[in-house]
């Protein structure tokens, strides 16, 4: 029955009934085992690595459920090549060493188809043991009876994980088939050890969207079953781990593959044998870490005698880094903390015992024992500390280290709190901060990694618990940042200690120590954002706490990423908030977030945009002045990686200087958030310490006892101040590493630890006097900067491993001696240096190692194989100087030797390898780069091989061979395979003048021809480096020398004399030019009676190439005239000969305007240009051709006469030339309205001569000759003889409808219609009004001021430069050969009719002779001495001149400021380089030449106030002309990103075509605090609207400039000046109102007998107090007493209504004698009546009284520290009313009252007392009727004294119920009032006026 049973059960079950595998007793399984292991990229032709293992593995059944498996016959092969085409090659070395691990068989537990335990002998070590657990891995199987597919969580050697299982079976062979799928991501209890990123954060959304490594693993079971057991005869298993650092489907990968293969040989039946060695239990299946962390992945060697080993290294070390640093340096450091890392601590004493005497060994030794981050080092130290053999400075340093590298293991956090408990001491030195602070960070760790840190936490939370009952605010400091780096949310209830609001003690705490305790929030926010959010929200709800505070509760809560809720609540309570402070940051703070791009940060970004949607702009306005947030960020998704930077600025009394500042840099990266920098300052005093003549050490009571005014105040309490003091922090991924304060106390410490405690202050003798004897010292810092790993184990047993590892060395070596001639005696002091000589030599280096390493792939200690990229970086920058300083002769000389050796400064190399090593063999370690170009397969380069076998085809394929075929030129598709040659670029920048030349050598070749994607274009070789070469000279240079030489001395330095030379291809030239003009025109009368009116055209004809090389002058004076209807122009010159004519190398008129004509359409290049465009047929013809070209100097002006004869033929060519250049002039630089000069053709211009014309009216011509005459005749001395810069502001030509434009032009090429053309500038302003009713910002015109700027020499109010943008380009461009035929208008400065045409001439390019450059521009060389003097030589050892001299002249008026600056070549060249500037009242103008007599090349700016649509505005224009090819490269690149860089900024883009040679600027006041910017550049219009200014602009109506003249030297103290008065506040009190410093005008008449505190610094010292009072109550008269701590100030009002002063007592300013009055920095002096007091020093700029009204302003460093009736100056408005005892006043009435000075007795005047009051009705309060008490004093009467007035003030009361009252006299004596709360306010008499009868004391 039992067998029939049996058969059924088979028949329907199959297999499943036995599916469980398992090992029978008594039998031996043999198998052959083969496992392989890759790491590499996954596309063909680049290099892989990785091992394979061949073996024989036996498995025996030895007992129940227990098998013993043994391996032999191994073979190992390693794989280095490229794959797939390399082959695995023996390594009989690795075989021996893994046959030596793989020798004891071990036991294991084994059934139904699960491995248990493992059982092994000690001497199998945990690398071999992980091998067998690879193998017993492919044994583990969950098969399920009755399921052909099914998931389950399985245990295996990752860890256990989801696994999906698929079953077929093969019933006839009694086969079946097991495939299981394992993702080895989602796992429970995954086996991996990831160490180095516990500073970071996990960004979860990045994660969702892209995983950075997947992992998963395929099993194919074959298991045959038999009657009575199934056996897997064969399994095969692949696993892939795939790491992707960028976006996984975009970015690319790198993949590790293992494989293995297990198939049945032979099954023999006996017994096996067990050696008889004792096995232990060594877990189970799972992966057990080893000897991994130990074995760093870049260094593979045996250790034999550890100790020597080290010693070696060390010394190695030593050697190699003592003269420069080589790229190895940081490996071989590196190597040396891997040895010390399998080293005892003997070994460590032993190597300190012989080395620590010599500073260069100490110093390794203490960089690289930190970093083994052993709980064996930290021992180390801690005894090292104890026996004190460690500075307190090293010390720091190696504790930093040592804790931050550590892993927070048990004997690791025994050592470290061992440390902080014996050997840190709890005060705020240097020591004491790192070692708490980086023990907090090690407790982070440890919290983080587990969830037993609580040891740690008790620690720190007794160390805060002592420094609050102590309370020491340092102490407090220190505890409170410990426990911020933490962040463990179990300290909240202990920071909430000294959280204002939440205990009563906390409210004195200092603010700093409230500041602290709210930041040190953050962290814990991360953990437990819930409970911080709730106690952050209501810190900033609450309005008692400093604004500063509650700033930083909302940065805390934003950090927690809060909900829509809470941001709403934000945004609610802003609307609502009453500091201008607060609301301004937190609505930028919410406006900045809301941009936010990152993935973590999308659903608060949009709350974000929410919560400011209901917040009003009117924020946005809010000034610089006030607190803000500014952020960048951006985040690319092809990278998946992401850059965000803050800046947070924290202001509390509205100063320009912020009192803190933070910012913070954060990054995403493999879907991480790291902040890996953060630096906070803030700054108190930091004004005041500063100001001029201040002295915190003054005593402050020393003339003047405040105390005693300050008693008579109701509780006046001092606002808190810290003493002048810079305080920072600096974070590093989140922790805080250290913060300190900069006080007198810390820089006095700072110098004591420098010279040693001997000395108390060392002296500047002390330090000069080393400086003589020399100092020589050397540093070097080794730093392992990162050590990230992860490793997770593959199914073969061995660890794959993805590490970045970063370490550098840097060096700093120097000698410095100075010899100091007269040599300091004893008594010296610094400034006896200002009249010494000083040599000073210098020797020192500064070298740089460092190198980054990311290594992917297998790492044991017997194996590596995998992928390794390193990134060297070598910097090595040597200064070899001597220089020497003469003071009094305002000299400096610099000499430096030679350039002998090539000497590298930066060099950076990158590449990545496959490599291979083993312990057994490692001369046989194999690196091969991963990219071989040569491997890849090109199909470019492949054949096409056809199928058929005809003899023909073969033989035409063996005559053209592949190589034949592709040697030739194929056409390239796509991606040429050129690009796998290696791009290499090489680029030297030759200084043979001084013997050396810097190269750059950049160097790439990278595998994105492959595939294009980020990671590849990492894979490869990148080289850079930039190198010093010498360079051959005919003489060798023995040195390079450079003088500066200033003042009186310094033409004796000069060593070439700077002339400018005519060009001699002028004359010539200039020659043919005057033959073909006499022919053209009329006869000349030689009687002088005309002037000559000519175009400009034809004026410059002259000039010839001399103008257009060197830009210059062209006179505007030439009017040029229109044919208008057949009309003809009479042009005239006058007879001038070439050699006759005058030179002026600065003269600049065609440049000035418009710079370069036309935009310079000019045509040829700098010097000869259209010479020959004289006579009227060539005019036209070069006309046109000039104007095409763009290069921009006014070269093409010369294209002379072009209107010539009457006949209109000629005239019509040159109008359709004109037209022509019409639209190449708008594309290049402005185009000039006008011309060219006859003066620079040398031509003299006598202003007698008149020219006769027809065009115009008669009488309006003359009357223009009579103003040109008459301003030419008054500036002559200026020689500014009508410059024509006209256009210097003007005719840019932006044409803003370009296509309607170009139609009308082309219509108008006709010479009939030259006259409407000559209108196209003001039809352009009616189109433009009818097609844009509303014009933007961008297309309103800038008009130049119109300047009276001298009042002896006015000039006619049309000499403004007005930039016609859009119209006068058209009509205008006077560089194109046909201008004179479209006649552009009469543009001489002075032929502007305001009569005529008033309309067009708005438009007119006018030139400003008062405000433009001078044509007739002398060089200042010629007149003037140089100021300053600059020799660059070298000095050959033949003694000829090589180098450069500069020269600068300097020549200045009230009106003007002219600069020159001139470089020549020492030796005999004509090439020169020139600066010049010219500075006239509100106008500026510079230029840059250079080139053969500076004319090759050129540059000019213009600044120009004016206005913008009626609005003031400044405009600056940058023209240019021929340029370098290099700047115009470099300019495109810049200009790609400009769009991109300005929108981030908040600029709008316009679609324009603006000049290509010009660049525009313009900024329009349209307000005081906000300005229109728009930028015009080629190709981009960007605009700006409102944009604010941290400053109010000096609008409105200004002094007239013939009163006061704004020049160059007074223009920036102007600026600066108005600054620092925006950031002056003053009040002003009169009878019967005031203003407050924070503009709040009140009105209030308190007008009695009793001194009024106007003002008075309300700091804990104070410095001022001013007070008024009546003289007498009948008149308006008052007196005004000004106390300050040195002198004591009365005014008075004398009977003649004139004002009295006396100062400590004694009359001063007397009516008959002196004015002024000066004592102890306190200066007294009168105006007119008004008498002015300044006492800068005391804070007070200046205090005025004319009898009425009294004025106080204060120094810009007392913003917030005032009080009194002006207020607090903070710029907050909400506060004003503010008491003597920090409360804010009901109302206006009781806020003066409160700062009323009462007196003893009322003899004095003054007859009031302060007293408390009862309300004079029982309110109903909580349902109980109650008496109520006053909380504040109210003004009664003194005893005996009846009130004779009163008025009704508002004040608080508290209330008790009516039985259990006290009654008012115990109330008046209580201290419970002044926290008493208010329940009611009521309105209650107060007296004002009293009448006392007798003695009223």
């Amino acid at each position: 029955v039992f067998n029939m049973f049996y058969t059924v059960s088979i028949m329907f079950y199959g297999n499943y009934f036995f599916a469980e595998s398992d090992f029978s007793e008594n039998k031996v399984y043999m198998f052959n085992y083969e496992s392989m292991l890759l790491s590499g990229l996954p596309e063909k032709g680049l290099a892989r690595a990785g091992i394979r293992i061949k073996s024989k593995v036996e498995i025996s059944g030895i007992g129940p459920k227990l098998c013993l498996i043994r391996i032999h016959s191994i073979e190992a092969a390693e794989y280095n090549g490229v794959w797939p085409t390399s082959s695995f090659s023996r390594s009989l070395k690795l075989t021996q060493v893994l046959t030596g691990q793989l020798s004891n068989p071990i036991k294991f537990e084994y059934s139904n188809g699960h491995v248990g335990n493992l059982m092994a002998p000690d001497s199998v070590s945990d690398d071999g043991l992980n091998i067998y657990r690879g193998i017993l891995n492919a044994l583990e199987l969950s098969i399920k009876k009755m399921q052909h597919s099914y998931s389950l969580q399985e245990a295996g050697i990752g860890g256990i994980c989801n696994t999906t299982y698929a079953i077929q079976e093969n019933k006839r062979a009694n086969l079946v088939y097991v495939t299981k799928s394992k993702d080895l991501n989602s796992c429970e209890e995954k086996v991996e050890m990831v160490t180095g990123s516990a500073y970071t954060q996990p960004c979860r959304t990045c994660q969702q969207r892209n995983k950075n490594s997947r992992a998963t693993a395929t099993y194919n079971y074959k298991i045959k079953y038999t009657r009575n057991e199934a056996v897997i005869t064969q399994a095969d298993v692949e696993e892939i781990h795939q790491f992707a650092p960028f976006n996984e489907i975009t970015g690319g990968n790198a993949i590790v593959e293992a494989r293995q293969k297990l198939s049945l040989t032979d099954v023999q039946k006996h017994m096996a044998e067990v050696p008889p060695k004792e096995f232990q239990n060594r877990g189970s299946l799972q992966y057990q870490f080893g000897s991994e962390l130990l074995q760093l992945p870049v260094h593979l060697f045996r250790i034999k005698n550890v100790e020597s080993q080290i010693e070696e290294s060390l010394q190695d070390l030593v050697e190699t880094t003592s003269e420069q640093l080589p790229s190895d340096a940081p490996a071989k450091a590196l190597k040396l903390m891997h040895l010390f890392r399998a080293a005892n601590e003997e070994n460590y004493e032993s190597v300190w015992k012989q080395f620590s005497s010599r500073p260069a060994y100490r110093r390794y030794i203490l960089d690289i024992i930190p970093a083994v981050a052993s709980h064996r080092a930290l021992r180390f130290l801690r005894h090292k500390m104890e026996r004190q053999e460690l500075t307190n400075w090293e010390a720091a340093q190696t504790v930093l280290v040592a804790l931050h590298s550590s892993t927070p293991t048990r004997d690791v956090m025994e050592e470290a709190t061992l440390i902080v408990k014996k050997h840190c001491p709890r005060s705020s030195t240097v020591l004491g901060k790192v070692c708490h602070l980086s023990y907090a960070s090690l407790c982070h760790k440890q919290c983080s990694s587990s969830d037993s840190c609580s040891e740690c936490l008790q620690l720190l939370h007794g160390f805060a618990g002592e420094a609050l009952s102590k309370s020491n605010t340092e102490e407090i400091s220190l505890a409170l940042k410990a426990l911020g780096n933490v962040g463990h949310p179990a300290s909240i209830k202990h920071i909430k200690k000294f959280l204002p609001g939440y205990t009563a003690s906390a409210s004195d705490l200092p603010r700093k120590v409230h500041a602290t305790a709210v930041m040190a929030l953050k962290n814990i926010g991360m953990k437990d954002p819930k409970m911080v959010q709730a106690i952050t929200l209501e810190i900033f709800l609450n309005h008692k706490i400093d604004p500063r505070v509650r700033m930083l509760a909302a940065v805390v809560l934003l950090e927690t990423k809060p909900g829509l809720p809470i941001l709403m609540t934000l945004a609610d309570a802003v609307l609502k908030e009453p500091s201008m402070q607060v609301a301004s940051f937190i609505y930028s703070y919410l406006r900045a977030l809301g941009r936010s791009t990152a993935p973590d940060l999308q659903v608060m970004a949009s709350a974000c945009r929410m919560a400011v949607r209901v917040l009003s702009p009117k924020f946005d306005r809010s000034g610089y002045q006030f607190s803000k947030v500014f952020r960048f960020s951006m985040f690319k998704e092809l990278l998946m990686s992401g850059l965000a930077a803050k800046y947070l600025v924290l202001n509390n009394a509205g100063s320009l200087i912020p009192k803190m500042a933070m910012s913070q840099l954060r990054t995403h990266f493999l879907g991480r958030v790291a902040d890996p920098l953060e630096v906070g300052i803030t700054v108190e005093g930091l004004q005041e310490m500063f100001a001029k003549g201040y002295s915190p050490d003054r005593n402050w009571e020393a003339d003047y006892d405040f105390k005693e005014i300050l008693k008579t105040l109701s509780d006046w309490k001092a606002f808190s101040s810290d003493k002048p003091f810079a305080s920072g922090y600096l974070k590093m991924f989140g922790q805080e590493l250290f913060f300190g304060g900069l006080d007198k106390n810390a820089i006095q410490n700072a110098l004591q630890a420098w010279y040693g405690p001997d000395e108390k202050t060392p002296s500047i003798r002390r330090i000069i006097s080393s400086l003589q004897s020399g100092v020589g010292r050397q540093w070097t810092k080794a730093l392992l900067s990162s050590e990230i790993r992860r490793i997770v184990p593959t199914c073969t047993g061995f660890p794959t491993e993805t590490s970045f590892y970063y370490s550098s060395i840097t060096k700093v070596a120097g000698n410095v001696q100075a010899q100091i001639t007269p040599s300091p005696k004893s008594d010296f002091r610094l400034t006896e240096l200002l009249n010494a000589n000083i040599r000073l030599r210098s020797k020192m280096s500064l070298s740089i190692a460092k190198e980054m390493t990311f290594v992917m792939g297998i790492n044991t200690h017997m194996v590596q194989a995998g992928l390794e990229a390193h990134t060297k970086m070598n910097a090595h920058v040597p200064v070899n100087v001597i220089a020497t300083v003469h003071m009094k002769e305002k000299n400096i000389k610099i000499e430096i030797p030679p350039c002998k050796d090539e000497t590298n400064i930066i060099t950076v190399r990158s590449k990545t390898f496959a490599i291979t090593r083993n312990i057994g063999d490692l001369a046989a370690s194999k690196m091969t780069p991963v990219l071989l170009p040569e491997a890849v397969p090109d199909i470019m380069k492949m054949s096409f091989d056809s199928d058929s076998a005809s003899g023909e085809t073969d033989n035409i394929r063996d005559r053209q061979s592949a190589e034949d075929v592709s040697s030739r030129n194929s056409f390239a598709f796509g991606q040429s395979s050129s690009r796998k040659e290696p791009f290499v670029q090489s680029m030297c920048s030759n200084a043979s003048t001084f013997g050396f030349q810097v190269c750059i050598e950049r160097k790439s070749i990278h595998a994105a021809f492959i595939k294009n994607v980020p990671l590849y274009y990492l894979v490869g070789e990148h080289a850079l480096r930039m190198s010093f070469k010498p360079v051959y000279t005919e003489a060798p240079i023995e040195k390079i020398q450079v003088t500066i030489q200033a003042g009186d001395q310094a033409p004796t330095r000069m060593v070439r004399l700077v002339t400018f030379e005519d060009p001699e291809t002028q004359v010539s030239s200039t020659k043919a030019a005057i033959k073909r003009v006499k022919k053209i025109l009329d006869d000349t009368d030689d009687q002088g009676t005309r002037k000559s009116r000519g175009s400009s055209s034809s004026a410059s004809s002259t000039s010839g190439s001399a103008e257009s090389a060197m830009s210059s002058p062209s006179s505007s004076d030439s009017d040029n005239r229109a044919s208008q209807g057949g009309t003809q122009i009479n042009l005239k010159t006058r007879r001038s000969k070439a050699k006759g004519k005058k030179f002026y190398p600065f003269g600049d008129c065609s440049s000035s305007s418009s710079s370069s004509s036309s935009g310079s359409s000019s045509s040829s290049s700098s010097s000869s240009s259209s010479k020959s465009s004289s006579s009227s047929s060539s005019s036209s013809s070069s006309g046109s051709s000039s104007s095409k070209s763009s290069s921009s100097s006014s070269k093409s002006s010369s294209s002379s006469s072009s209107s010539s004869s009457s006949s209109s033929k000629s005239s019509g060519s040159n109008s359709s030339s004109s037209s022509k250049s019409g639209r190449s002039s708008r594309k290049s630089s402005s185009s000039n309205s006008s011309s060219s000069s006859s003066k620079a053709s040398g031509i003299k211009l006598k202003a007698k001569k008149q020219s006769k014309t027809t065009s115009f009216p008669r009488a309006s011509a003359a009357g223009r000759e009579r103003s040109v005459r008459e301003q030419k005749h008054k500036t002559q001395s200026s020689s500014s003889s009508s410059r024509s810069t006209s256009s210097g502001t003007s005719s840019s030509s932006e044409s803003v409808d370009v296509a309607r434009r170009h139609s009308k032009y082309d219509r108008q090429a006709e010479p009939k219609y030259v006259k409407s053309q000559f209108n196209s500038r003001s039809s352009y302003d009616v189109s433009t009004e009818w097609e844009y009713h509303l014009p933007k910002v961008y297309r309103l015109h800038f008009r130049s001021a119109h300047i009276h700027w001298h009042p002896d020499r006015k000039i006619s109010s049309s000499s403004s430069s007005s930039s016609s943008e859009s119209g006068s380009s058209h009509s205008n461009s006077s560089s194109s050969g046909g201008s004179s035929s479209r006649s552009s208008r009469p543009s001489g400065s002075s032929s502007h009719r305001h009569g005529e045409n008033a309309g067009r001439s708005s438009r007119r390019s006018h030139v400003s002779r008062g405000s433009s450059l001078t044509c007739e521009r002398n060089f200042l060389g010629d007149v003037i001495p140089p100021g300053i003097t600059i020799v660059a030589q070298a000095v050959r050892s033949d003694n000829r001149n090589q180098g450069y001299q500069a020269t600068t002249y300097v020549r200045s008026d009230a009106a003007k400021v002219d600069v020159q600056l001139v470089v020549v070549q020492l030796a005999e060249t004509n090439w020169k380089a020139c600066a010049d500037a010219v500075i006239l009242p509100l106008k500026a103008q510079a230029r840059l030449r250079w080139g053969k007599e500076c004319r090759d090349y050129r540059i000019a700016a213009m600044a120009t106030t004016g206005q913008l649509a009626r609005k003031p505005a400044v405009q600056l224009k940058v023209q240019w002309g021929n340029l370098p090819s290099w700047i115009k490269k470099t300019s495109m690149a810049f200009m790609q990103y400009v769009p991109g860089a300005a929108l981030m900024l908040g600029f709008s883009e316009a679609h324009q075509r603006n000049p290509s040679h010009e660049f525009i600027v313009r900024a329009a006041a349209t307000s005081p605090r906000t300005i229109d910017t728009v930028i015009k550049a080629p190709g981009v219009t960007l605009y700006y609207q409102a944009l604010r200014m941290p400053f109010t602009l000096p609008l409105g109506p200004s002094p007239t400039y013939e009163t006061r003249d704004i020049t160059a030297w007074n223009l920036l103290p102007e600026i600066a000046l108005q600054i620092t008065q925006e950031d002056q506040s003053t009040c002003e009190v009169s009878e019967g109102d005031f203003k407050t410093f924070d503009h709040v005008s009140r009105t209030y008449y308190f007008n009695k007998s009793c001194n009024l505190i106007v003002a008075q610094d309300c700091t804990e010292h104070p410095k001022f107090i001013i007070t008024t009072r009546k003289v007498d109550p009948q008149s308006f008269s008052r007196e005004v007493h000004i106390n300050t701590t040195s002198v004591n100030i009365t005014i008075c009002p004398a009977a003649n209504s004139s004002l009295l002063v006396a100062c400590n007592e004694e009359p001063v300013l007397s009516p008959s004698g002196v004015s002024e009055y000066e004592k102890d920095n306190v200066k007294i002096y009168k105006n007119g009546t008004t008498v002015i007091v300044e006492a800068p020093t005391q804070g007070l700029k200046n205090v005025t009284f004319d009898g009425v009204i009294l004025k106080v302003t204060v120094a810009s460093w007392m913003r917030g520290k005032t009080c009194g009736v002006c207020g607090n100056n903070d710029r907050e408005k909400h506060n004003e009313l503010l008491m003597p005892n920090h409360k804010l006043a009901h109302s206006c009435s009781a806020f003066v009252h409160s700062w009323v000075l009462l007196e003893e007795t009322c003899s004095g005047g003054c007859k009031l007392q302060r007293s408390y009051v009862k309300l004079n009705r029982n309110p109903t309060i909580d349902g109980e009727e109650s008496t109520c008490y006053s909380v504040d004093p109210v003004l009664k009467c003194m005893k005996d004294c009846t009130p004779i007035e009163k008025t009704s003030v508002k004040v608080g009361f508290h209330c008790f119920p009516k039985d259990t009252a006290v009654r008012l006299p115990e109330w008046q004596r209580s201290s419970d009032k002044k926290s008493a709360s208010e329940d009611v306010v009521e309105s209650v008499d107060a007296d004002i006026d009293c009448t006392c009868t007798g003695d009223c004391s």
